[in-house]
């Protein structure tokens, strides 16, 4: 009578797992709770100008902001601009991914205020870096629109336009659009997943 009580009450949770619904979720078992954990609504797989692949950057919708989410492998160690491009083009030209134009900007920002300005990225001295960070400086809608926009990561780290007056009276204009970020050392455009 016990291993047949067993038996349906195991038969029971297999049923009600079934009837789930398709969210990918995690079970933390110490806290007894579940976490929803969203899909990436946009996807940016990268490349460096020779096309060996370096990582993936995620977007996703959260509480009214996007977050970014970069796993990145095979780049030089310390600091490195990290930006949102405004044209959906990686092409490896001389110099390479100026196809992507500048800076993605919504109305007439300047450097450091862009839309596409973002935390510089850190790269550790196994030439990996991971990066998380939420903004409501752009929404999916700019993301994926008919131009389609990019991710580069810069040579040089980004100085958000921040060159105090002792050294120079006015920033000039590399700065105001680029923050002297340097070359663009890795390139993907943004997509649907």
């Amino acid at each position: 009578m016990k291993r047949r009580y067993l038996a349906v009450l195991a038969l029971a949770g297999l049923l009600l797992a079934a009837c789930g619904d398709d969210k990918d979720t995690k079970s933390t078992a110490a806290a007894g709770t579940t976490t929803t954990v969203a899909r990436p609504a946009a996807v940016a797989d990268l490349a460096g100008p020779d096309g060996k692949p370096v990582g993936r950057v995620t977007f996703t919708e959260s509480a009214g902001h996007l977050v970014v989410e970069g796993k990145l492998t095979d780049l030089p160690p310390g600091f490195h601009g990290f930006h949102i491009h405004a044209v959906g083009k990686c092409e490896a030209g001389t110099p390479a991914f100026t196809t992507a134009g500048g800076h993605l900007t919504v109305g007439t920002q300047l450097h450091p205020a862009h839309a596409g300005d973002q935390p510089v990225l850190l790269v550790l001295s196994d030439n990996t870096s991971d990066i998380r960070f939420a903004t409501d400086r752009y929404t999916l809608a700019d993301l994926l629109n008919p131009d389609g926009r990019a991710v580069i990561i810069h040579a040089n780290p980004d100085n958000y336009g921040n060159i105090p007056t002792r050294y120079a009276p006015k920033v000039d204009a590399t700065t105001q659009a680029t923050g002297d970020a340097g070359d663009r050392i890795a390139c993907g455009v943004v997509k649907r997943p």
